[in-house]
């Protein structure tokens, strides 16, 4: 049976309320009986406590029996007292005094531990009846209890009572509550049957007619609603009417478009049977294009095969379009060409129906192909060209290779050539210690003969012992001096050659390695004459290659020497060193010698570029400074120079050389 809305609102409303009084009615009883138990517990404690007080000087005594009779006249009228019974246990649950009306058994739940614990004292409900226990100090220090029971009978009357006039006052409030929902709905109800009867009205077309609207409420809102949707409707009938107009005149403008548009274009229904062809078409495939409608495109000499038609539609049915595929179709020549297809779905008079769009490919892809041929050929030419390529530059690998090893050469002949400038050097330099030390020790010799003569005659004096000694030390110290300075420069050179022809990694002093260097070319500098100016603290060290280090030393010295100070009366030569940072030393080799012209310091690190063409120079030494300098030992070098000023070589040298492979 269908119930109208007034009367499921009043269902509604009546269950709502009885759960609320429902929930009401629960709650008050979950209070009472919280309150009940509370009271009930405080008052089991207060029982406890005062009984504890009272029999606690006859328990430890031992004299509890004594009180048996006066208890069980206290207990006798059950008026006088909440209290019902009254039994004291030992501390093996034996009763000791055991007084009142008891209707069970004491609970043994409260023996084992359980029950509602309230500061001490354990107390369970059962029935009408508080049960208490409590502990209880006996004589000779044991642990009895206290176990007695009060009555609830009038809590649990009052409960009752408070529960009783809390339901009557519900129930008359629901009675109130369900008679004014009724008055309520009733004005509801004849709202909504008139605004009912004039909805009706509006649905069966007649939207001038506005509904009456009464008040503010919800269903004057609802009025209103109806009334604003009236009006939209009426606005959008209008619109509707509109738009059927604009889109009767799109169609025409389409049917323009389609048979205007350059692009050959038709429509066919979902089994392929042409509907429409503009124009291009027939201007693209022939006038026998007209014929096409109302045929199946199978049924007309258009694909170059039923193959390609079969496969254009089975890409339709399988992706739901066509997008740009290639077919062969057949010109109006006879010719077989190819086209691209496009395709899209569309409604047509309620009918669903496919729109083709066909782009002729025949020129381009026949330009395509010839374009493949001309890249092919292409390919062919550039393949020879580069096996040409090829051969030259294996060629000029080889010829690489070769300057590669000669300038190998030139650099160990170079290197060799320094080595015995060096020698020749040391070798002259060597004559006037080793000549002064021969002299010294023959015209020792020959005063130590005259002197054992002299011995021999038993004629020496003191005198002549005397000059006979002095002698001796001159000439030793002589001997031990030019063997000192000889022994200074073998040690030089020795240190020198090694380098130079191992080349390894160490650790060394600037300082030494310079002085070392110049000290084999002092024979050289001296018939110049040149002074040579150190300017390098005393504690600058290097982990590099010092091999490279001399040669850089020698090729400057030599150019100093074969260059700068060629038709000059002299000069000085200046070493000096820096510290930049922590990691880098510049080193300074500066002469005030002729100088260099610009046309000369631009090519000054030029392989085999050198002034004295055909005179013993090899154009290479500059050039092996600058890639000892940057390669070896990891620096930047720099020359400033000027005609009639001289030459300053800058070095940037890293203390760690770089580790070479």
């Amino acid at each position: 049976m269908s119930l109208s809305l007034r009367a499921r609102f009043l269902m509604l409303s009546a269950v709502i309320q009885a759960l609320v009084v429902g929930v009401l009615i629960w709650n008050s009883l979950r209070l009472m009986n919280h309150a009940v138990n509370t009271n009930a517990e405080r008052v089991a404690q207060e029982y406890a406590v005062t009984l504890n007080l009272s029999l606690s000087s006859y328990a430890v005594n031992g004299r509890l029996p004594e009180l048996n009779s006066y208890l069980a006249e206290m207990l006798s009228d059950p008026d006088d007292s909440f209290l019902r019974y009254l039994t004291i246990l030992d501390e093996n649950d034996r009763p000791i005094i055991a007084v009142g009306k008891r209707d069970m058994p004491l609970p043994a739940i409260l023996k084992q531990g359980g029950g509602t614990s309230f500061k001490g004292v354990r107390t369970i409900i059962g029935d009408a009846t508080l049960h208490a226990r409590s502990p209880l100090l006996l004589e000779d220090n044991r642990i009895g209890s206290i176990n007695f029971g009060l009555s609830t009978k009038d809590l649990q009357q009052a409960r009752d009572e408070v529960l009783i006039q809390g339901g009557v006052i519900s129930l008359i409030g629901f009675t109130v509550g369900m008679l004014m929902f009724f008055v309520f709905t009733q004005g509801i109800g004849r709202r909504l049957e008139a605004l009912t009867d004039d909805a009706q009205q509006i649905a069966q077309g007649d939207y001038s007619k506005a509904l009456p609207v009464q008040g503010d409420d919800e269903i004057a809102v609802f009025s209103r609603t109806l009334n604003a949707m009236s009006a939209a409707l009426r606005e959008r009938i209008a619109q509707l009417e509109q738009s059927q107009q604009r889109l009767s005149e799109s169609e025409a403008r389409f049917k323009t478009l389609f048979d205007m548009a350059p692009l050959p274009l038709t429509v066919s229904d979902r089994d392929g049977r042409i509907m429409a062809a503009n124009r291009a078409l027939v201007h693209t495939f022939g006038p026998t294009a007209t014929q096409l409608i109302g045929k199946r495109s199978d049924e007309v000499p258009f694909w170059a095969s039923p193959i390609e038609r079969d496969r254009i539609w089975k890409m339709y049915r399988d992706e739901g379009a066509v997008h740009g595929a290639i077919a062969g179709v057949l010109l109006p020549d006879g010719s077989v060409g190819s086209v691209a297809i496009w395709s899209s779905s569309l409604t047509l008079d309620g009918n669903a129906a496919i729109i083709w769009a066909l782009l002729d490919l025949t020129e381009e892809l026949n330009a395509k192909r010839e374009l493949k041929d001309l890249n092919v050929s292409l390919e062919s030419r550039v393949r020879e060209r580069s096996a040409a390529l090829e051969r030259a530059n294996a060629d000029l690998s080889t010829a690489l290779q070769t300057l590669q090893h000669t300038q190998d050469e030139l650099l160990a002949s170079e290197k060799m050539a320094s080595l015995g400038s060096l020698v020749a050097g040391i070798a002259h330099e060597l004559n006037t210690p080793i000549g002064n030390s021969l002299l010294a020790s023959t015209a020792l010799r020959d005063r130590v003969q005259e002197f054992d003569a002299h011995v021999a005659a038993g004629a020496l004096r003191r005198s002549e012992l005397t000059a006979h000694l002095e002698e001796v030390r001159m000439a030793s110290q002589l001997i031990s001096g030019s063997l000192h300075k000889a022994a200074e420069l073998i040690s030089s050179f020795k240190q020198i050659a090694v380098d130079q022809t191992n080349d390894q990694r160490r650790s060394f002093n600037l300082l030494s390695a310079v002085h070392d260097t110049v000290a084999t070319y002092m024979p050289r500098l001296r018939r110049v004459p040149c002074e040579v100016v150190l300017q390098i603290p005393a504690d600058i060290s290097f982990d590099s290659y010092p091999g490279g280090l001399y040669q850089i030393l020698n090729n400057l010295i030599n150019n100093a020497i074969n260059h700068a100070f060629e038709n000059s009366q002299g000069g000085t030569l200046t070493v000096r060193a820096e510290v930049v940072d922590d990691e880098i030393i510049e080193l300074l080799f500066s002469d005030d010698g002729c100088g260099m012209a610009d046309d000369v310091l631009k090519r000054v690190f030029d392989p085999f570029f050198t002034t004295k063409m055909g005179q013993g120079g090899t154009g290479l030494g500059m050039n092996i400074v600058y890639n000892i300098v940057t390669g070896i030992l990891g620096g930047r070098i720099t020359i400033d120079s000027a005609p009639g000023i001289g030459t300053a070589v800058r070095m940037l040298l890293p203390r760690s050389a770089p580790q070479r492979t």
